[in-house]
């Protein structure tokens, strides 16, 4: 809160609230950022573009106006942040007031962070009544000024690689062991984010198992697929963290270390060809024929003895294995038994329905644990707490996710008994956040034991996530 004040402090000392009916009073923040142009006849006319970062809106004004063509370019001087409530702001300041003129919402909406460069640039997705398509802001520094920056109509590289058919990932049934019979495939769990590649027209978008777009999030990643696969392909594959031991590692992938690897597993397209309805062993004979291996990207390896991979997999401590039935088709959207994926360790994805307080040492201000949750009939139901697996700077991060979720009354139908802690002690939230936790095994009561926190997952709705059990 201290933080977005200092961040107001320029807005809030150029305006009197007594004298101007621009608002100062916070707002809400919703699941996706927003997005607003005002048009604004000051003594000048311009466009005031705005982005929701971090709390509050950062603002360039856009003297000619946002370019509409492709490749049209602006300049937009970067000003003073200002309030997310000022995104509804339309009126009259008065003359005399800084910014004294008439102010209308010219476009508003939502927007995807494609790219968030090291020198601030920024390349987002808008979908607004009248923008839809990608815009980028580039610190350049014009005349020598350090705000004035360029905005520039981007050519939206997804809709080129998205215009051709899509897809939806194949899921793998829980399994307490490796099948006993039949023929199979065997390959490695990788613990990262699933992504599907779509590469055409001479670039790369990855989208997750839910269709979001994670292109923004791992650009070197899709940058690297663009150049590793030959001619046009859809590849599903996972983007995977690697530890100082070269293990993927979700943890890695949490904290931001570690080289990012895309693991390609199956070829779902190649040419315009769809190959969903081959064997997957004519699959990944195309996915080797398409794919040059490189640091970024790799093809992941099949085995045909699935004992001695999971006794691998266990001695190098990674997440499990994918066992594959030969001559299987690949199911768009669907968890079938012909992938199955045995894990060395209990662990999945569980709602956060809250937090408890009291955190002691280290944690004094901050929290306990987190009370997981998972849907089940309709509701959700209690599955234990973690308390363990935080860092210093992931606990930062998650309370200020959690904070602006708080809400009076507990997400669940009927207060469960919770484990080791008292109701008073727990600050509800909004059902919206999914933790990835590792634990020995379920209890009778439905509860985890012995639960480690890994990482939030972005990649799945909470309204998804369900306990599994082989």
């Amino acid at each position: 809160m201290n933080g977005q004040k200092k961040r107001l402090g320029a807005y809030e000392r150029k305006r009197d609230p007594a004298k101007t009916p621009e608002p100062f009073g916070e707002a809400p923040a919703g699941e996706k950022p927003i997005f607003v142009i005002q048009k604004h006849a000051a003594r000048s006319l311009h466009y005031d573009f705005r982005l929701e970062r971090d709390g509050a809106l950062a603002s360039w004004a856009v003297p000619k106006g946002v370019p509409l063509e492709e490749g049209a370019k602006a300049l937009a001087v970067h000003v003073e942040d200002h309030p997310l409530s000022y995104a509804t702001f339309a009126g009259e300041i008065p003359k005399g007031q800084y910014g004294g003129g008439t102010v209308e919402i010219w476009d508003s909406g939502t927007y995807e962070l494609l790219e968030d460069k090291p020198d601030g640039g920024l390349k987002v997705r808008l979908a607004g009544s009248r923008l839809q398509g990608v815009w980028t802001l580039v610190p350049a520094h014009l005349d020598g000024k350090e705000a004035n920056w360029l905005l520039i109509h981007t050519r939206d590289e997804a809709e080129a690689a998205l215009a051709g058919a899509t897809f939806t990932p194949m899921l793998a049934t829980p399994a307490a062991e490796l099948p006993r019979a039949g023929d199979w495939h065997y390959e490695v769990k990788f613990d990262g984010y699933r992504a599907l590649a779509y590469v055409r027209g001479g670039a790369c978008v990855l989208r997750s198992r839910n269709d979001n777009d994670l292109t923004g999030r791992f650009p070197a990643v899709a940058k690297a697929l663009a150049k590793a696969v030959k001619g046009e392909a859809v590849v599903d594959g996972e983007v995977c963290a690697l530890d100082e031991a070269g293990r993927p590692s979700f943890s890695a992938m949490q904290q931001s270390s570690g080289r990012l690897v895309f693991y390609a597993f199956d070829c779902l397209e190649a040419a315009g060809e769809p190959l969903v309805g081959l064997p997957i062993e004519q699959r990944r004979a195309r996915l080797a024929e398409l794919v040059r291996p490189s640091p970024s990207v790799q093809v992941s390896e099949s085995f045909d003895d699935g004992k001695a991979l999971y006794a691998a997999v266990e001695a190098q401590g990674l997440e499990g294995v994918l066992a594959k039935r030969a001559g299987s088709r690949y199911a768009q959207g669907r968890r079938t038994r012909d992938w199955l994926k045995v894990k060395r360790t209990g662990r999945q994805e569980f709602v956060v329905a809250g937090y408890a307080r009291g955190g002691k040492g280290n944690r004094a201000g901050t929290f306990r644990s987190l009370v997981l949750a998972v849907n089940e009939g309709g509701e959700l139901r209690y599955a234990g707490n973690v308390g363990t697996g935080f860092t210093d700077r992931e606990i930062k991060r998650l309370l200020e996710l959690l904070r602006p979720l708080e809400r009076p009354d507990p997400p669940f139908r009927v207060v469960p008994k919770l484990a080791g802690l008292k109701r008073t002690d727990v600050t509800w939230v909004e059902p919206r956040l999914v933790a990835e936790v590792e634990f020995a095994e379920w209890s009778h009561e439905g509860r985890v034991r012995q639960p480690s926190y890994k990482g939030l997952r972005e990649d799945k709705p909470a309204a998804e996530v369900r306990e599994e059990r082989p």
